[in-house]
């Protein structure tokens, strides 16, 4: 196993991902990449650009506070962790994202920061388990 993706948001579920993923990383000798999907044009009004402007600034910080925590949580990776910030519908943004990559495993959470509970799963974690071409580790 070379390459793991961790789609994360911030949430603990994003946290039991990580640690399942420094786990198998740190047993494997794999590299890591946690994945941080920004979807805040779905909540924008195209009326306003100031509100627009005001959203997409605070957004990006919430991101880059993401992935820096992510970091940090696993420093011990070194070269073998790697980030990336993407835009768009988060479930099909982490489908697309995995599909087309050269990733052995994706490691998610149940649920984001949202807890939207379908089923047994959040929303995200069920589309991402149902679409993406390689095996799915839903961490909990």
């Amino acid at each position: 196993m070379k390459r793991i993706l961790v789609p994360i948001d911030g949430s603990q579920f994003s946290d039991l991902a990580m640690d399942k993923a420094k786990e198998l990383a740190d047993a494997f000798g794999s590299k890591v990449t946690l994945l941080y999907v920004n979807d805040f044009h779905q909540y924008i009004f195209n009326y306003n650009p100031e509100a627009e402007e005001h959203y997409a600034e605070m957004f990006d910080k919430v991101s880059r506070d993401v992935l820096e925590s992510g970091k940090k949580r696993l420093a011990d990776l070194g070269d073998r962790l790697e980030t990336e910030r993407m835009e768009g519908n988060v479930a099909s943004t982490i489908i697309d994202y995995a599909n087309n990559n050269d990733f052995d495993l994706v490691i998610i959470g149940p649920y984001g920061k949202g807890r939207i509970k379908r089923f047994l799963l959040g929303g995200v974690a069920n589309k991402v388990a149902a679409h993406v071409n390689k095996p799915v580790l839903i961490a909990r």
